[in-house]
């Protein structure tokens, strides 16, 4: 019975606990979860978004989320078309300098940058590297040390480099976030939503975004069920400021973009549909 949803994710909960709040596991309850929102929502007509208690945004800003291309020219190329789709903001996957640089000089301060090592660097490493990104006015410097969820790296690199931090693809039960945001250092919080537990889970963090006072921008690389769950959740949610479009070129060879929301002038509009909003 999909009305239980609360239920079954209690349920399954207690039966894997011995495995841990972390890793495949929970990724597996977070498909479970996810599959439950979409099919009450199916039944009873609605979107999930509607049975989290509606939209609190007429619409939100998305970023091009780049993949690590570690080539000067599909770095601009695809900034290019991010810009002539009309989407004014990226995110680079990229560690070292000159891509920053580049793009900056490229498309001026009207670009915004979002920039993550995924855990590239250590400690001191993290820091030169934050150091050198001052120069260039990013929106965010995101999972900036490994290990990635080193909280107390992630503080000082936070305080020392003054550059807004965004953080928390990697964490997976609402302890961890606690601890994450009791550093008081994390700007924008990126739980994945098939890593937390699903849409169950995500209300809990919608609850703390609100209590820390952080911006909520769900971390999403993939197309489907997942990019539309972190959709949904994120127009209910009254902290949301960014949604992550993955952006691969054109020439990869799947069909990837006729799986994308609708864009328009750099913005995704309230969803609409049953369920996730995917037929």
């Amino acid at each position: 019975n999909p009305d239980d949803i609360e239920k079954h994710w209690y349920d399954l909960w207690d039966y894997g606990y011995r495995y841990g709040d972390q890793g495949i596991y929970m990724m597996g309850l977070s498909g479970i979860d996810i599959a439950l929102w979409d099919l009450l929502g199916k039944t009873n007509k609605t979107s999930v978004m509607q049975m989290l208690g509606g939209a609190v945004h007429n619409s939100l800003p998305c970023y091009a989320s780049l993949p690590p291309l570690r080539n000067t020219n599909l770095v601009i190329n695809e900034t290019k078309r991010a810009i002539e789709s009309g989407i004014n903001a990226v995110k680079l996957h990229e560690v070292e300098i000159k891509y920053v640089s580049i793009l900056r000089k490229e498309f001026g301060e009207s670009l915004k940058i979002m920039v993550d090592v995924n855990g590239h660097y250590n400690l001191i490493e993290a820091l030169e590297f934050g150091k050198e990104l001052t120069k260039y006015n990013i929106t965010w410097f995101e999972e900036p040390v490994r290990p990635m969820r080193d909280h107390d790296a992630i503080k000082a690199i936070g305080i020392k480099t003054k550059i807004p931090i965004a953080a928390g693809e990697n964490e997976y039960s609402i302890n961890d976030f606690k601890k994450l945001l009791d550093n008081n250092t994390v700007t924008y919080l990126q739980p994945e939503i098939t890593k937390i537990g699903g849409i169950t889970a995500a209300k809990r963090i919608t609850g703390l975004t609100e209590l820390y006072n952080v911006a909520l921008c769900p971390h999403n690389f993939s197309i489907g069920p997942s990019l539309y769950a972190s959709i949904q959740w994120a127009f209910a949610s009254p902290m949301s400021r960014w949604i992550e479009i993955p952006w691969v070129p054109k020439n990869f060879n799947f069909d990837f973009y006729n799986s994308l929301p609708e864009i328009h002038n750099g913005k995704i509009n309230v969803p609409n549909g049953h369920g996730l909003g995917l037929k």
